[in-house]
């Protein structure tokens, strides 16, 4: 039998051990309001059910004493739908996806699935950083949004990649108001040690099992994630050379991290561990050989930058290349947690990446007329 609203808010206040004046001054009301609603003598302004939701960290729905798995089902809808609509670097379309989903929000303001993919995107547009994304206009209602967000899932979440992403959203977000005390007691919330993670610890547990099938993708698992963050920490510890004018210190740090790619992956077909948001590691190369006059190790990067691509398009057929086409190496052959792109999306990163203010001064010369030339055709 369905229970009341009356009966819900009893419920669910209780469960979060609030008095009735403890929830009372939680959401701006008197005691006597919130005894009216519990007694079913009285019922709760339609303005006040997504306050009370957002306290007892649930949606609307569960006010009402409507089924959960329908929520769940409506929000991978929303989910879903609007991120597949989303273009590779449109910001209008970002804006327009980041809309519909705090529309979302207000029907379920604590649908982690929301939450978790509203605070990503609102994340990506309130940051400067993110060039053509960055919402000039709406950044600071954005950034408050995003940390009101994060600090929902941190309050509310079982899932630790959940809580460690919202986390790290708000180191990002506090490092933008240049509030680095709070930045850094956000990062004191992270592990040290770059072995404790879900899929090493789960790589031992199926081994303990027997299952040493699960035991190989967890292990892939963990070197693709590992990999990917050698290479991320490489390209900022080249950037931070860089941007203090070590411009050889900055040429040796890239070019070792993509010596251990080369050194990991030999003849097999890499993922793009060089290309991620911090940075392309050829692309920053040619940067720092610009710096000390070498144009031709530069041209020579900006090539490598987007042959990658070309190599990797041309091998595949259809309109996607998916991880078969780069999962070769025995270290990463069982990983399950790659994922394809389409080459649409690639020929506009592409372009972009050829616009890159860095090495503009080589875009006059035949070599990188002829790059632009084949991602055109591509």
């Amino acid at each position: 039998m369905a229970k009341s609203i009356g009966q819900n808010i009893k419920r669910l206040r209780r469960e979060k051990e609030l008095t009735q004046e403890e929830l009372a001054e939680l959401i701006n009301v008197t005691p006597q309001a919130v005894s009216k609603w519990e007694n079913e003598s009285g019922l709760p302004d339609i303005s006040q059910i997504v306050p009370l939701a957002s306290v007892f960290g649930v949606s609307t729905d569960v006010i009402f004493g409507i089924d959960g798995a329908e929520e769940n089902d409506e929000a991978l809808k929303i989910t879903e739908g609007d991120m597949a609509l989303q273009k590779y670097g449109d910001a209008a379309d970002c804006l327009a996806t980041y809309d519909r989903l705090t529309e979302g929000l207000k029907k379920y303001p604590c649908n982690m699935t929301l939450l978790n993919n509203c605070m990503r995107l609102g994340l990506t547009l309130a940051l400067p950083e993110n060039g053509p994304l960055y919402a000039t206009d709406r950044a600071d209602r954005i950034a408050a949004e995003t940390k009101r967000q994060a600090e929902l899932i941190i309050a509310h979440s079982k899932a630790v990649p959940d809580i460690m992403g919202a986390r790290e959203a708000l180191m990002l977000l506090y490092i933008e108001k240049k509030d680095y005390d709070s930045a850094i007691a956000m990062a004191t919330e992270f592990p040290v040690r770059t072995d404790q993670t879900l899929y090493s610890h789960l790589s031992g547990i199926y081994a303990g099992m027997g299952d040493r099938d699960r035991a190989i993708i967890c292990l892939c698992s963990d070197i693709h994630y590992a990999v990917q963050g050698i290479e991320n920490d490489a390209a900022r510890l080249g950037k931070a050379y860089f941007d203090n004018g070590q411009y050889e210190e900055a040429i040796e740090a890239y070019e070792a991290a993509l010596a251990i790619l080369d050194g990991a992956f030999g003849k097999y077909p890499r993922p793009p561990y060089h290309d991620f948001e911090s940075g392309d590691l050829f692309l920053l190369l040619a940067e720092a050989y610009l710096k000390i006059g070498d144009n031709e190790s530069a041209m020579l990067n900006v090539e490598r930058a987007v042959g990658y691509y070309l190599d990797l398009a041309a091998v595949c057929g259809g309109e996607e290349i998916t991880p078969e086409h780069f999962m070769g190496s025995p270290l990463i052959r069982k990983a399950e947690v790659m994922s394809g792109v389409k080459k649409s999306v690639i020929k506009e990163k592409m372009l972009e990446k050829l616009k890159c203010e860095g090495i503009q001064s080589l875009a006059q010369g035949s070599r990188f007329k002829e790059l632009c030339r084949r991602v055109q055709e591509m």
